[in-house]
């Protein structure tokens, strides 16, 4: 099935009991059980790599240009071309693993988190109930100090034992919310840009908050057919899931970058227009038929390293695969496009423990002079998952 306008889509509807069966399975899981998996698709391991085809790459020069102007401080001369793998199944989701070094994800975390979630008119899941405690405007810097914006400063400057309480506007309903229970549990989503009516499953028709511009111009370096003017950013803790979706509320159907940083998850994807009990086999012949002259130049470039052995059942795995499974890991990235920008998927699993160690005391970290900055918060993220979404909401 070809998709010329998502508006063709109904955002309400529901994915098929199957599907929610096996997504449920994943969820309910013990980690320690689904790691060794067969049907997990894990880029990091050989055997998982022969699975999945070499689309292109992001050159170097692209990369290096994004990196350095989004992170100025530190020197990025030895990027390299970022590779983009993808699956036979959905030839349009192109995954990109460890697009983003550490230090980028630690300044994206800064930005995502210190600055855009501190703007009132980027709303989140609380605003809905509570009335949030946006801390004072920070005090005057010294002129030698880093350029930061005005007038914002982040919740983290509260410690966890702050008085700052997050008020309901109904408190015959709901009660009270310490600053420790909404950054550790109760914050899940904050949006920038368009603010999405989850409700009615649309986008307002008044002109939305402008996007971060150093965040749009950063990934549009990296993905220049989509202009981010919406995103959402998730927070997940070990035990949050994402139920099986679509994002079909966009008026454009361009592609959906995905960005995460802290633990691993998994991320389940299957087509829009084949049940699992469905025939994927002829669905997917008929999708690769219309692939572009460079994938299948990929796929002839990768299958020429196989042996004759070794490709017949790399093939049939190929073949056989209804839907998968991705174990996505700190600083990859997602570009949904095609076929897969229009699929059902969720994320049946955050996985405990899998937080990579330099990143695992953020949002504490040593400023000049030598003090711990949000120390008392020290391996917050440690336990958390951080997904920034962003698309293109209408044309230009």
């Amino acid at each position: 099935m070809t998709v010329d306008n998502l508006k063709e889509l109904d955002a309400h509807e529901q994915p098929s009991d199957q599907m929610k069966a096996l997504w449920k399975s994943y969820s309910k899981t013990e980690q320690a059980d689904l790691l060794s998996h067969a049907e997990i698709d894990d880029l990091t391991t050989e055997a998982g790599k022969l699975e999945f085809l070499t689309n292109s790459s992001i050159p170097a020069a692209d990369v290096k240009e994004a990196f350095s102007a989004f992170d100025p401080e530190a020197s990025y001369e030895a990027v390299e071309d970022a590779p983009i793998y993808y699956h036979p199944l959905l030839p349009g989701l192109l995954i990109v693993p460890n697009l983003m070094p550490t230090s980028i994800q630690r300044v994206l975390l800064s930005k995502l988190i210190h600055r855009d979630l501190s703007k009132p008119p980027h709303q989140t899941n609380l605003h809905l109930h509570y009335e949030l405690p946006y801390p004072s405007p920070p005090p005057e810097t010294p002129e030698d100090s880093p350029p930061r914006d005005p007038g914002v400063q982040s919740f983290f400057v509260y410690p966890p034992t702050s008085p700052v309480r997050f008020l309901p506007h109904d408190p015959t309903i709901h009660k009270p919310l310490s600053i420790k229970q909404v950054l550790e549990r109760r914050l899940h989503w904050v949006t920038l840009g368009g603010q999405y009516d989850w409700t009615n499953r649309i986008y307002p028709s008044s002109h939305p908050p402008s996007f971060p511009p150093d965040i749009s111009s950063f990934l549009e370096k990296l993905f220049p057919q989509t202009l981010a003017q919406a995103a959402i950013v998730n927070f997940y803790t070990p035990g949050d899931t994402m139920m099986m979706h679509r994002d079909v509320s966009e008026e454009v159907n361009r592609g959906l970058v995905s960005l995460s940083m802290g633990c691993d998850a998994l991320f389940m994807i299957t087509p829009n227009d084949v049940g699992l009990g469905g025939d994927v086999n002829n669905n997917n012949n008929n999708n690769n038929n219309n692939d572009n002259e460079a994938q299948t130049v990929a796929e002839s470039e990768a299958g020429g390293e196989e042996t004759v052995g070794e490709g017949n059942t790399n093939e049939k795995k190929r073949k056989n695969k209804k839907f998968l499974l991705l174990r996505i890991r700190s600083g990859d990235g997602i570009y949904m496009t095609e076929e897969a920008r229009y699929a059902w998927h969720g994320v049946p699993k955050v996985l405990k423990g899998t937080c990579p160690e330099e990143l695992q005391d953020w949002p504490a970290e040593a400023e000049s002079e030598g003090v711990d900055k949000f120390s008392e918060w020290k391996g917050w993220l440690k336990n958390k998952r951080i997904n920034l979404n962003v698309r293109q909401m209408r044309g230009c």
